[in-house]
């Protein structure tokens, strides 16, 4: 059983688009977007530091490939333990899967990088509160 476990992991990473994953980024921003609103703020600020980290050019290829495989498997329908059945077993892969990232690459979040997470995370909420249905003042009956 073991085995089988380590083959099915091993050949997810195999199938997985490295280029296409780094290539991508702003689709990766939309996803941490939306996951954004039910996931906390401590975890948006550590996906937005790994998408910052990721698309930096002094970030080595390898340390993008395993940014982008945590993000493949945060994001991908597919789950290893789908919540679904495991429970909170089932969110604790994909948090192990962000940390392990997060734990190889969080001395590459530069100032700059975060800046522009807080940058991110301000600009996300403000146009939460913004956000209305109603029709401008001036057009309101």
């Amino acid at each position: 059983m073991g085995n089988d476990i380590i083959d099915t992991i091993s050949r997810f990473f195999k199938n997985v688009d490295y280029d296409r994953l780094m290539h991508n980024g702003e689709n990766f921003l939309g996803m941490i977007k939306k996951y954004s609103v039910n996931g906390s703020r401590e975890t948006t600020r550590v996906m937005l530091e790994l998408y910052y980290v990721m698309m930096s050019e002094q970030t080595s290829k390898f340390n993008k490939m395993i940014i982008g495989a945590a993000f493949a498997y945060q994001f991908l329908p597919n789950d290893f333990l789908p919540k679904d059945e495991y429970g909170i077993f089932g969110a604790v892969d994909n948090i192990a899967a962000l940390y392990i990232a997060y734990k190889r690459v969080k001395k590459c979040v530069t100032p700059e990088i975060n800046q522009k997470v807080d940058d991110t995370i301000a600009n996300w909420t403000k146009s939460i509160n913004e956000f209305t249905i109603l029709k401008p003042e001036d057009q309101r009956v």
